[in-house]
C-alpha cells in the first residue's frame, strides 16, 4: 500500500510540474502579446493561436523559408512593416527578439484582416493570407464567391472547402478553435 501511495505522489508531483512548465511556455509572452495585440488592433487569442501553430512559443526558432522567431516573420514581411511605418532596416537576428516579432506579426496580421474585411470571413482569409500568401488567399476567396454556398454548410468550412493545401487549411482550423476556446493546452 506504501508503494502504490509513494508512486501516487510521485506521478501527480510529476503532472503538476509538467502542467506548470506547459502553463509558463504558453503564457510568459502574454505582456508582449497584449500590447502589440492591442496596438494594432487584433484580438489577443488570436495572435496567442497564431504564435501557437507558428512557433509553439520558442522565439528563437527558424523556418525553413527564413521566417524568424514567434510568428514567423519574413524578411519581406518585416522590410514592408519598416517602409510603412518609416523605420530602418531589421536585421535577421533583430526579427528574433519577441516584443519586435510580436509587433511586427501583429501589425502583418492587421494588414490581412483589412484587406479582407468586406469579405465574408475575414478573419479565416487573414490567417489564409498570413500562411499561404495575399494571391492564394485571394483566389480562393474569387473561387468561393463565384458559387453560392450549398445549404447545411458552415460559411467556414464552405470558404475552406476552396482551400487546396491541406496543412494551410488545417492551419486555419487549429487557430480559430484555439482563439476560440482559448485552449492553449493541447
Amino acid at each position: 500500500m506504501r508503494r502504490s501511495t509513494a508512486t501516487l505522489g510521485i506521478l501527480l508531483l510529476l503532472a503538476a510540474a509538467v502542467l506548470g512548465w506547459v502553463h509558463h511556455h504558453t503564457s510568459r509572452y502574454d505582456p508582449i502579446i497584449s500590447l502589440a495585440a492591442a496596438r494594432n488592433g487584433v484580438d489577443f487569442y488570436l495572435v496567442k493561436a497564431l504564435i501557437f501553430e507558428e512557433s509553439w512559443f520558442r522565439s528563437g526558432i527558424q523556418g525553413p523559408a527564413g521566417e524568424q522567431g514567434l510568428m514567423q516573420i519574413t524578411m519581406a514581411a518585416a522590410a514592408d512593416y519598416t517602409a510603412r511605418r518609416g523605420f530602418p532596416s531589421y536585421s535577421r537576428e533583430h526579427l528574433l527578439e519577441p516584443e519586435l516579432n510580436v509587433e511586427i506579426g501583429c501589425w502583418y496580421l492587421r494588414q490581412s484582416l483589412d484587406h479582407y474585411r468586406d469579405c465574408p470571413q475575414p478573419t479565416l482569409f487573414a490567417l489564409l493570407r498570413y500562411n499561404a500568401g495575399e494571391s492564394r488567399a485571394d483566389s480562393w476567396l474569387q473561387k468561393a464567391l463565384s458559387k453560392p454556398a450549398p445549404k447545411g454548410v458552415s460559411p467556414e468550412d464552405y470558404f475552406l472547402s476552396f482551400v487546396d493545401f491541406r496543412k494551410t487549411r488545417a492551419y486555419a482550423q487549429k487557430i480559430l478553435k484555439r482563439s476560440r476556446t482559448r485552449n492553449f493546452w493541447y
